[in-house]
């Protein structure tokens, strides 16, 4: 009796432990994710801002 008690405890705790890897690894890829596009934007902010500002006056379709 105490032998399957042990036995269904350890099968439990199998269970619990191969889910929290399962949900560790999506926690993984979901922190990769934000971070690549984090430092997508930061690129795209960085080549918006080194881009020459846009003067009305040499543009003669947006002047007068």
């Amino acid at each position: 009796m105490l032998s399957k008690k042990v036995d269904t405890l350890t099968k439990a705790m199998e269970v619990e432990a191969k889910k929290m890897r399962r949900e560790y690894t999506a926690m993984e890829k979901e922190i990769v994710t934000l971070r690549a596009e984090k430092e997508q934007e930061r690129r795209a902010r960085r080549s918006s801002m080194t881009k020459p500002p846009v003067n009305s006056s040499s543009n003669p379709a947006l002047g007068r």
